[in-house]
């Protein structure tokens, strides 16, 4: 099989331009004309660097700010796994090893993200536009998910519309807090707001239930702030023999048969977007940064990366 020095002798560069050039180097500035060039003779003799023939999935690591309970990492990984894998990913919570891209979810420093930088060639923020295009980014829509819940609510002739939400405290951050006062100044904007029906608790089955059934009379809409604190939402609408019509603010994960509506953060198609962008960035086929701004989703439908497609 052809070796460096004779796709180097080919290309009239240097066999060092090529080592870089197939590896990924960041801080290597030649032509695209170059680079075309070299990884076309690599792909033409079959080359593989000595990195690829031992490990043929790129290691992409995910950094994630405190976003939600503890183990969510994990969790979170089990769910991308198999759109990761689709696209030749390994995806880690370590840079113990080389790792070839990063996808980081957060808020993040210019420090941080230089040091992102430093670890891998390709890196993906999300929720983070940052101050330049050498990466990759997707940006939340926040400003429009609460507000789709209130026009969906009034869509439907619901007034009476109520809140049930959790806080949860991590030592770094608080969950919760900016979701329930952006959907209040919603409803106080809108001459809706009940103080009876907007409740917040803990960020756990046993609140959501007590939130209800402490309420004096059940609103015909509630929006959940939570899947852990709807579950007992829904436990004591149940008990209250309550029609009202609920709407789940929901991160990451399915609902996995809570159903009803859910206003989805982060969707399948975010997470296909993002894989994709990472895989592209990691592998050399793209080398422009891009930004892509996304929505969030209230959807009926609980479609998950396995599905592939919308209902």
């Amino acid at each position: 099989m052809p070796g460096i020095k004779d796709i180097a002798r080919s290309c009239g560069v240097s066999a060092s331009t090529v080592s870089r050039v197939l590896n990924g180097d960041p801080t290597l500035s030649v032509t695209d004309a170059v680079r075309t060039m070299v990884e076309a003779e690599a792909s033409r003799t079959g080359y593989k660097t000595p990195r690829q023939r031992r490990c043929p999935m790129l290691r992409v690591m995910l950094v994630l700010s405190p976003l939600d309970k503890p183990g969510f990492e994990e969790k979170l990984i089990q769910l991308l796994e198999p759109e990761a894998r689709s696209h030749g990913l390994q995806l880690t919570l370590s840079s113990s090893e080389e790792i070839d891209g990063i996808i980081a979810l957060g808020e993040f420093s210019e420090e941080e993200i230089a040091y992102f930088q430093s670890l891998a060639p390709a890196l993906l923020l999300i929720n983070n536009l940052g101050s330049d295009y050498s990466y990759d980014s997707i940006m939340i829509d926040y400003g429009n998910a609460e507000r789709q819940v209130l026009v969906h609510f009034l869509a439907a002739g619901i007034t009476r519309i109520g809140y049930a939400g959790g806080v949860f405290h991590r030592s770094s951050s608080t969950i919760g807090e900016r979701r329930a006062a952006e959907f209040r100044k919603l409803l106080e904007d809108r001459g809706l707001l009940n103080e009876d029906w907007f409740r917040i608790g803990t960020m756990d089955e046993d609140s959501g239930y007590r939130l209800v059934m402490e309420m004096e009379d059940v609103p015909d809409g509630i929006f959940i702030s939570d899947p852990d604190t709807a579950r007992g939402v829904l436990r004591a609408l149940s008990e209250r023999r309550s029609s009202a019509e609920t709407v789940i603010y929901n991160n990451f994960f399915p609902l996995e048969g809570l159903g009803g509506l859910e206003l989805r953060i982060f969707s399948p198609d975010m997470w296909r977007t993002a894989l994709r962008m990472i895989a592209e960035k990691a592998k050399g086929e793209r080398e422009q940064g891009m930004s892509v701004f996304c929505p969030a989703r209230l959807s009926a439908d609980t479609a998950s990366l396995k599905q592939g497609e919308e209902k």
